[in-house]
């Protein structure tokens, strides 16, 4: 699997139907040699499940070969519901969100 495939597979651990790829929330994945440097958007600032998702992606990229991860987090553009894609619409339609 590609460092995106891997990061675009972590789940929100607030909405475990989606992955963060779903959400919207992953914005870019970028390799350079054996590091990887994802950046990822909170759906709102003060999200309490950012420092997990962090968590989560480093371990995923590490698992998958890449032993050095960085992940950054920009605040803009802000997240928006428009970032949620299709895919993640039905998961939410088919989880009664």
């Amino acid at each position: 699997m590609t460092a995106y495939q891997l990061a675009a597979a972590v789940v929100d651990p607030e909405l475990p139907m989606l992955t963060i790829a779903d959400l919207g929330i992953l914005r870019e994945v970028r390799n350079d040699g054996e590091r990887v440097v994802v950046t990822i958007t909170p759906t709102y600032a003060a999200c309490p499940a950012m420092d997990t998702i962090r968590s989560e992606i480093a371990a995923a990229l590490r698992r998958g070969g890449w032993p050095q991860v960085e992940v950054v987090t920009t605040l803009h553009p802000p997240w928006t519901t428009d970032w949620i894609t299709p895919a993640g619409r039905e998961k939410l339609a088919a989880a009664g969100i």
